[in-house]
């Protein structure tokens, strides 16, 4: 439908609210059959799909107590978002703290469906196409799925669609909303990836003649982030946070340099399939910018700030895990597409620009259903097994490799064997000086006699060193799609411990009260029943 006839079908206040209600009803309530589902696969359990949201929650402790990290007095970047742990700050010291992430994800969920819906209107499409766009984009791009995974990615993904309507208006109406400043200022703030978009953005605003606002916007865009970035670096750190430098370098590519590393993330991208959807996305916004209509009408300009982002996000970002990392950047494309084709002459374009979302929904929904409802259990089961064990049992210093729901809440010192919340151990695995015994000098060093570690290549007697026994293992017996391994094995340094039949009798009392989904096996005791 193009633009003048959209405009004929009306343009009230109730009709400006309609589309954006209809996607909010649709996000929420696909996000609530997930949450149910999960809560009743997990027997009543409240938890998060992943170990990360339980980190940014440690970290936002430490910044309300005036550090930065996830131990006292231990400076650390282990949050991949300036801001996000800030959101998480109220409450640091009551249960409450763990359903802030939940309260930001369902706020995230319903501002990035209603900008949605409130793009599709801008743009002109009304009647039964405009509501089935409105209700069928949120669910097929994921949204609800992006909000049940407790990270910062949905707030992301608001802010970048804000960054659309607002180049959508200005083309427009040539005004500079705070749509557009709002997302400019935060897509950034709450990843790093949001700069690609940004600053696009603001130089489209530079090229459409408003000089002044598209310099303002830049500026707006990277100096918030090199500020935290100096912030860092100001504390010791390297300016980009762990999680960021371990995705970029030791996470993905073992040397090489950075040609290796691009021809890598390209690689990803052509065989992976949220790639192939993106990159298939940024191929029709090509098209479109050629097509009668597009090309001589004004908003053509957002469709090379999408295309620019999308090959940011080819080039530096990620995809997978939870599908988490790329919704924002393919729900950016999808309404970029779809606001340049309502210009367009013809039906035709709108239905192209659609594609993505027919193709989205192909591959989200199932992965939906048939993976997220299982993983809070999983994390239940083995993450809150083990913070049971550290937090309830133990009461001592530990180490782990996912360190957040551990670390979370517990006053206790969580060395970090992954190195996210540990500079020089990350510093050790980027320059592979982890010789042998490597994992086990440094938990001594920290004074730490106990570890809870994934089992296999992650860590082994190798890395562990002399002095380290394996005392157990704890078994995940359920539908493990998000965890690092389905084993953790129990480590204690017997040398350093005066009574190490003591932590045995911890390890039986804790394993009496595992739930169902977890076992826990004794080793080198064949008199020991596995507790379960």
């Amino acid at each position: 439908m193009t633009r003048s006839a959209a405009t004929d079908a009306g343009t009230g206040p109730g009709t400006a609210l309609r589309l954006p209600l209809l996607a909010v009803v649709a996000a929420v309530l696909a996000h609530l059959v997930l949450q149910v589902a999960a809560w009743s696969i997990a027997g009543g359990v409240f938890d998060y799909p992943l170990d990360d949201p339980y980190i940014h929650l440690a970290i936002a402790e430490q910044i309300a107590g005036g550090g930065y990290g996830v131990n006292d007095g231990e400076i650390a970047a282990a949050a991949s978002s300036p801001v996000y742990p800030l959101l998480l700050t109220p409450f640091s010291e009551s249960p409450l703290q763990r359903y802030l992430p939940l309260f930001w994800n369902v706020v995230g969920l319903m501002a990035a469906a209603a900008l949605w819906g409130r793009i599709l209107w801008q743009a002109g499409y009304r009647g039964v196409f405009g509501i089935a766009l409105a209700v069928a984009g949120p669910v097929a791009l994921n949204m609800a799925g992006l909000a049940f995974t407790g990270m910062e990615h949905m707030l992301h993904t608001a802010a970048s669609l804000a960054i659309i309507l607002g180049l959508l208006i200005l083309a427009d109406r040539n005004r500079i909303t705070p749509f557009l400043i709002a997302g400019i200022l935060f897509a950034p703030l709450l990843r790093f990836e949001g700069l690609a978009l940004a600053v696009a953005a603001a130089f489209a605003v530079l090229l459409a003649g408003r000089v002044r606002a598209g310099l303002g916007l830049g500026l707006i865009a990277v100096l918030p982030v090199a500020g935290f970035c100096a912030l860092l670096w100001s504390m010791g750190l390297d300016p980009l946070p762990s999680s960021v430098r371990f995705k970029m370098t030791a996470g993905e590519v073992v040397g090489g340099g950075p040609l290796a590393y691009f021809r890598f993330k390209l690689h990803t991208a052509l065989t992976s399939p949220p790639g192939q959807i993106l990159l298939l996305s940024m191929l029709l916004a090509f098209v479109l910018a050629l097509w009668p209509g597009v090309r001589t009408s004004r908003r053509r300009l957002i469709l090379p700030v999408v295309i620019l982002a999308g090959m940011g996000h080819v080039l530096l970002g990620k995809f997978g895990w939870l599908d988490r990392y790329e919704i924002y950047i393919l729900a950016t494309l999808a309404a970029g597409l779809l606001a340049a084709a309502a210009s367009a002459q013809g039906r035709l374009a709108g239905a192209v620009a659609a594609v993505p979302i027919a193709l989205a929904a192909i591959y989200y929904l199932p992965t939906a259903v048939r993976e997220y409802p299982y993983a809070p259990r999983a994390i239940h089961v083995q993450q809150g097994q083990m913070a049971r064990f550290a937090k309830d049992v133990l009461n001592e210093p530990v180490a782990v490799n996912d360190i957040g729901y551990v670390a979370w809440q517990n006053p206790n010192y969580v060395l970090d064997l992954w190195g996210l919340a540990n500079a020089e151990i990350m510093r050790i695995l980027e320059a592979r000086e982890n010789r042998p015994g490597w994992a086990g000098a440094q938990a001594e060093q920290a004074g730490v006699h106990f570890a809870m570690l994934y089992s296999g290549v992650w860590f082994s007697d190798e890395e562990m060193g002399e002095g380290w026994r394996r005392v157990g293992v704890l078994t995940t017996d359920v539908h493990a799609f998000y965890l690092g391994n389905t084993e953790v094995v129990f480590w204690l340094n017997e040398a350093a411990v005066p009574d190490p039949d003591a932590y045995l009798a911890k390890l039986r009392d804790w394993a009496g009260g595992l739930p169902d989904g977890a076992r826990f096996s004794f080793a080198n005791a064949p008199e020991e029943e596995p507790a379960a």
